[in-house]
């Protein structure tokens, strides 16, 4: 079976993993969401993602980026492999009970918003930032 974060990198595009912090070129541009999964747990995570796809421009709007870490041994995000390494540190930082199955909403500070282990509904994860000063600010000019 092909993993999830083979399927997420080839519907959006693959670009080689680059060594270092996968979330650092993303700090303080973007919103990241991680989705941790096991194998048993597969589903979930394509279940997980595929809510996202549906609500693409809304995702979009708020600056979001999209990663898929499969059970800390690989992943991608925003399209980007990540190397082995990387997805263990990721595994270990934000998932250390090896879960299987985890999101993670990070701020574009870098601190965690939400950790869920069930899937999440996209307008959850949106009125959660809608709430947030920074993204009402972004609002606010963008009217």
């Amino acid at each position: 079976m092909l993993s999830i974060a083979l399927i997420l990198m080839l519907s959006v595009g693959l670009s080689e993993a680059q060594p270092g912090d996968p979330l650092e070129q993303f700090a303080w541009k973007n919103r990241v969401i991680l989705v941790f999964h096991s194998e048993s747990h597969v589903g979930t995570a394509l279940e997980q993602v595929a809510l996202f796809k549906k609500r693409q421009k809304e995702f979009n709007d708020r600056d979001l980026v999209l990663g898929v870490i499969d059970g800390g041994r690989k992943g991608a995000i925003d399209g980007t492999l990540i190397d082995a390494k990387d997805a263990a540190g990721l595994q270990q930082t934000f998932n250390p009970t090896n879960g299987d199955f985890l999101v993670v909403l990070i701020g574009k500070d870098g601190s965690v918003k939400l950790k869920e282990q069930t899937v999440v509904p996209a307008s959850t994860i949106f009125n959660l930032i809608d709430s947030m000063p920074m993204r009402r600010s972004e609002m606010r000019r963008n009217q």
